[in-house]
């Protein structure tokens, strides 16, 4: 009787922590802009252990256009972004769509209404503005997708450089 209390136990244990480690992921395509060629952006989210809060991390690594002088810290960066837990599926999207917007800790994030995105219809256009204003990050949600549900994002990074301005990098869902 005591074994299968303590299996049952460590069963539960093992899928706790299965649930609180599990992330989701995104590779995105990082389409041409006006100085660079593409690369490759990947999102991931990972739950935190307060099982309130997900923490999403965005890499990106852009390869620049020949003889373009763009800084080698503009090439490659992480944009890291707190967001609640219920966005690792649709309701915290639907939630969103309802109050509009909701403010975090430190950053703001804005449902800006329902778009179309190929065959899919309805998915949920959502803009995330950190606080200090360094950046911001469009995406478009549908549950459909697989990983983080983003079909497209745009990271528009705000610098001081006049070459640069508001960069913007736009990525697209990877498909193999």
């Amino acid at each position: 009787m005591g074994t299968s209390v303590g299996m049952k136990v460590l069963f539960l244990s093992l899928f706790l922590f299965l649930q609180a480690s599990a992330s989701e992921l995104s590779t995105f395509d990082i389409l041409p802009g006006k100085l660079h060629k593409g690369g490759v952006l990947t999102a991931a989210g990972v739950p935190e252990a307060d099982g309130v809060n997900m923490n999403v991390s965005v890499v990106y690594e852009i390869r620049k256009r020949d003889l373009v002088p763009v800084p080698s810290q503009y090439l490659k960066g992480t944009y890291d972004q707190k967001l609640p837990a219920q966005f690792m599926s649709e309701q915290g999207y639907l939630d969103l769509e309802k109050t509009k917007s909701i403010h975090l800790e430190d950053a703001s994030v804005e449902h800006l209404g329902r778009v179309a995105m190929g065959a899919l219809s309805d998915a949920h256009l959502i803009h995330i503005i950190p606080d200090n204003h360094r950046s911001e990050m469009f995406l478009v949600y549908h549950p459909s997708i697989p990983g983080l549900g983003w079909d497209q994002l745009k990271l528009v990074l705000h610098t001081e450089i006049p070459l640069l301005g508001d960069y913007v990098i736009e990525g697209k869902l990877h498909t193999p």
